[in-house]
């Protein structure tokens, strides 16, 4: 799996956020062992405001349902955070941050959240 290329530190999310999204991301994602998400778009540059919250959810283990999966990821952390914009992209196939234009992308400007 590919890594972060930016600092946590310098992202608009909060550590009292992450903090909240940590239990969130255990409970949905712990059944898949290298499971890792990201934070990526318009949350990853400092100085703009605003902005949902994209998150990608990758593994190398395949995702079944993940479609259903990232509705109720999606749920859950919009419960944890409050009513905001959260758009989620789960991979569910092993690889396939390798092979798709959209995820190589979007890890390339990314922050890895958890774990």
């Amino acid at each position: 799996m590919s890594t972060a290329v930016r600092s946590q530190d310098r992202i608009r999310l909060s550590q009292e956020e992450r903090d909240k999204l940590a239990p969130v991301f255990s409970r949905y994602l712990d059944g898949f062992s290298d499971a890792a998400v990201y934070l990526f778009g318009s949350r990853i540059r400092p100085g703009e405001k605003g902005g949902d919250l994209d998150l990608l959810v990758l593994s190398r283990q395949a995702v079944p349902h993940a479609y259903e999966l990232a509705k109720r990821l999606r749920m859950a952390v919009k419960e944890a955070l409050g009513d905001q914009q959260v758009d989620i992209l789960i991979s569910p196939e092993p690889g396939a941050d390798e092979q798709t234009p959209f995820i190589r992308l979007a890890l390339l400007e990314s922050v890895q959240i958890w774990p």
